[in-house]
């Protein structure tokens, strides 16, 4: 079957945006808060995870109806939904059907319209930022990152002709659907280097992965995998903004240190060196919540799709710069704790300085 004939007879495309809203979410009191709302707003609410992945606090899962969508000349109804993770992270995703009967050519266009759809950005700002203030007496430190997190899952269920994941490599272009070009030109070295992350559990399911999109065949229409991606995603997020806010905190610890060096000479560091030593606990916390955050994987697969998906997002490379920021923020910590030594040594040596010219001054004037 030629690749222009391929057609997707049922699925969806999954558009997920990431934002960072606080430093963490207390889950119990932001669930009683939307039980509240949703009877007034008729919102559905939800706080169970998937059996094969056992999150430590699971996540809360609220279906905020349709929203409209324009794709090129189409207008679609995506069903949008939001996750509210405990360690500061709201995940906003619209679920936009796929046609029955589209070509793969037309989804390869409409991929690339979505590629640069800047009004799904703005659609999700706007519903992250209600949902913020909806919950806002559950945020831990408030304050919405400028940046966020975006991906793509191209989830199909049922493609015509396509009996296993294999058929839909040989029939149809995947590496252009991920790739989001609609020409399909695509150099081969690019679509080898694609293909290292094809996975498979039975013969007729497949996963593709790739940093800004996957593509999920899977027959059974069960969500557990875009659920998997969706997890490591909210992880990348977290380690940019951590490493963004080491780098502002660090700057910042620079420039008074400077500031304070130039006005005040040896001025007493130990207010600097207690905000180094609270920043290092606070990102030391951080890392740990995060790595704690998924306990079990139950399922294999799901493990190691978990795993191939944070090796693809280059979250390791995240955190080894965090740690190497923190490393840094250790030694500043460790100097200015010197420099605080070094001065009470000081402070020392001239009260004793001090009690022995007492001693001999008092002495001098008994005597005579």
């Amino acid at each position: 079957m030629p690749k222009e004939t391929v057609r997707i007879r049922k699925g969806s495309i999954l558009v997920y945006r990431c934002f960072d809203i606080a430093e963490e979410i207390d889950l119990a009191k932001a669930e009683k808060i939307l039980a509240e709302v949703s009877g007034r707003e008729r919102l559905k609410l939800s706080r169970t995870s998937r059996p094969a992945i056992i999150v430590r606090n699971a996540p809360i899962t609220l279906t905020l109806g349709e929203t409209p969508i324009t794709i090129g000349s189409d207008t679609v109804m995506a069903e949008t939904s939001a996750k509210i993770w405990d360690y500061g992270v709201l995940s906003i995703v619209f679920q936009i059907p796929i046609a029955p009967g589209t070509r793969w050519q037309e989804l390869q266009v409409k991929a690339a319209a979505i590629e640069v759809h800047h009004e799904i950005d703005q659609l999700a700002r706007k519903r992250a930022t209600q949902l913020s203030e909806t919950i806002h007496k559950s945020l831990q430190k408030p304050g919405e990152w400028a940046r966020f997190e975006d991906y793509v899952i191209y989830f199909l269920e049922q493609v015509d002709g396509v009996e296993t994941g294999q058929d839909l490599l040989d029939k149809a272009d995947v590496t252009a659907l991920i790739f989001a070009e609609s020409d399909g030109n695509l150099a081969k070295i690019n679509r080898d280097s694609l293909l290292e992350y094809v996975y498979q559990y039975k013969e007729n399911d497949m996963v593709i992965i790739d940093w800004n999109s996957a593509l999920v065949l899977e027959p059974s229409g069960q969500k557990e995998i875009p659920d998997v991606l969706e997890f490591a995603l909210t992880h990348l997020l977290e380690m940019r903004y951590y490493d963004d806010l080491i780098d502002v905190r660090l700057s910042v610890l620079y420039d008074m240190i400077e500031a304070r060096r130039k006005k005040f000479g040896r001025y007493p560091f130990w207010k600097l060196s207690h905000e180094a030593n609270s920043r290092y606990i606070e990102f030391s916390e951080f890392i740990g919540r995060v790595e704690n955050s998924l306990k079990v994987v139950g399922d294999f697969y799901l493990a190691r799709i978990f795993r191939s998906a944070i090796r693809r997002f280059r979250v390791g490379d995240w955190q080894q710069s965090i740690s190497r920021k923190m490393g840094i923020l250790a030694q500043v910590s460790e100097l200015l704790q010197g420099e605080v030594n070094t001065q009470r040594s000081l402070l020392l040596e001239l009260v004793i300085i001090g009690l022995i010219a007492f001693e001999i001054i008092y002495a001098l004037v008994r005597v005579h």
